[in-house]
């Protein structure tokens, strides 16, 4: 992933998009309630939120009973900001930090969720590295991500207009599995098909821009 943008582009585009971001993060929100349908009933304790953004997430999560302290994370201040300003809980902490260098002590998080985030991380093996080593022994992480297929019809279209990279390209499921064996006993990935229809290449253009996804 040698085209993704560095830890301080990522931080400063998703600042910036911080305000807007909720009005065209439709795929998030489904990414996201897939996510927590599929962990739901395995949250317990501490957990961390990495790449909480706005909070969507880590909002459900703080509703479970079982959970007592929700730690959301990201790289963003901006994002944390808004979060500090719309989420009213005395079961929330948020911390300014790289998934690829956590701050915290050994063993200290009962399950790690992430939706949407680590595919912004050039380095998946620090990244699950740190997540191995923050959980506890019976911890449990879960995540969705962005596979090598997505946005491929955008990619088709700037093809079509001249030779540079103007699409992010994300990892493959077999580096992923690669990444992941190393640090955790056992793992299972799942590959699903989000669809959604734009009437102009200009309109999902302005809308990564809003996200702070754009390439550009």
């Amino acid at each position: 992933m040698s085209n993704l943008p560095s830890v301080s582009q990522v931080a400063q585009a998703f600042s910036q998009a911080a305000q807007n971001y909720d009005a065209v993060a439709g795929l998030q929100r489904q990414a996201a309630d897939h996510l927590f349908n599929r962990c739901a009933d395995d949250l317990h304790g501490q957990v961390m939120d990495i790449g909480c953004g706005t909070g969507y997430l880590t909002k459900q999560l703080v509703q479970q009973d079982a959970v007592t302290q929700v730690l959301g994370v990201d790289v963003a201040p901006g994002m944390l900001d808004w979060c500090r300003q719309h989420i009213n809980s005395d079961k929330c902490d948020w911390l300014l930090a790289d998934a690829q260098a956590l701050p915290l002590a050994n063993q200290s998080i009962d399950r790690i969720v992430s939706s949407l985030a680590i595919q912004w991380c050039a380095d998946e093996l620090a990244l699950f590295a740190n997540i191995s080593r923050v959980l506890r022994n019976d911890g449990r992480f879960f995540a969705t991500t962005l596979g090598p297929d997505t946005l491929s019809e955008l990619r088709w279209a700037w093809q079509q207009v001249d030779d540079f990279q103007h699409v992010n390209e994300f990892v493959p499921q077999n580096e992923l599995l690669a990444a992941l064996q190393p640090h955790f006993s056992q793992v299972q990935i799942q590959a699903h098909t989000i669809k959604l229809e734009f009437d102009k290449v200009s309109d999902i253009l302005r809308e990564l821009k809003q996200l702070g996804a754009s390439n550009h």
